[in-house]
């Protein structure tokens, strides 16, 4: 589901690229969009580190993330990280984060606490 889900961001920066001066209108698609819309190249766009090159969308199972995300903050000698997702399903996305904290070792902020008492 996680590489599933990369198609997001792939589509929305698809969409981006085809909107040119109406770009303030694009919206992020679902993964089924995403999917549909998007070239052959575009869905193949790597999400880790292939050959040496950093890629621009970072997704996989939470080890997968953890293991990129860290090689690329030593290479890059950054002492944090920010994620920004483009899941277009808040709930989808509240998981996805969850996922990532918990691959990182992390407590859930109150935000996601206080959600996921109330699943």
């Amino acid at each position: 589901m996680g590489l599933h889900l990369a198609d997001s961001p792939k589509g929305y920066y698809a969409r981006l690229g085809r909107a040119g001066r109406a770009a303030g209108s694009v919206m992020v698609p679902t993964p089924d969009e995403a999917a549909r819309e998007m070239t052959e190249a575009q869905k193949a766009e790597p999400t880790s580190i292939t050959g040496g090159r950093w890629p621009r969308f970072v997704a996989g199972g939470p080890d997968e993330v953890r293991a990129t995300l860290e090689q690329m903050a030593a290479e890059s000698c950054a002492d944090e990280i920010m994620v920004q997702d483009l899941i277009a399903d808040p709930d989808v996305r509240r998981h996805s984060h969850e996922l990532l904290a918990q691959a990182f070792g992390l407590e859930p902020g109150p935000a996601v606490r206080s959600q996921s008492s109330r699943i």
